[in-house]
């Protein structure tokens, strides 16, 4: 989820986090912001704090406290020391000042979801109907009728 109230710059983010294979949902104000990221399904919310509507500060509270657990990234152009541990200590789970490079930030998403407690168990294998399907190995086997009629039992659909 990006919160961004600059046009271009949400689209940069978007754009990039896209290309990069990720689901991303977008909203140009603070109010619509806080409204999706506390949705179901969203992994983490990339938020800038200087935002119409509502603060982006005045987001990141209430995202706490509805989705402790939900990863922030704070995107801003507030860069002093004191603006970063504010948003540190205010339950932000990494702070990146504008401009940020786009090789920076996959770096920092990809930190964040990694340390995430909500973090999606890696899915390795289903099944469907008779068959298995083994991701990592890219597979899909299943059992063969009158299998002892032949000396591979298991054998490639």
């Amino acid at each position: 989820m990006v919160v961004e109230d600059d046009s271009a710059i949400r689209r940069g983010v978007v754009d990039v986090l896209r290309a990069t294979g990720y689901e991303v949902a977008e909203a140009s104000d603070g109010a619509r912001g806080l409204e999706e990221a506390v949705r179901v399904g969203v992994d983490l919310v990339l938020l800038d704090l200087l935002l119409p509507r509502r603060d982006g500060l005045e987001v990141l509270a209430d995202v706490r406290k509805i989705r402790p657990t939900l990863p922030v990234i704070v995107l801003t152009a507030r860069g002093t020391e004191e603006d970063r541990v504010r948003g540190l200590k205010m339950g932000a789970d990494d702070y990146v000042v504008k401009p940020f490079s786009a090789r920076e930030l996959l770096a920092r998403v990809e930190a964040v979801l990694r340390r995430s407690v909500d973090r999606p168990a890696e899915v390795r294998g289903a099944r469907l109907g008779r068959a298995a399907i083994d991701f990592q190995r890219r597979e899909i086997r299943c059992p063969i009728k009158n299998a002892s009629s032949f000396p591979n039992r298991n054998r490639f659909c």
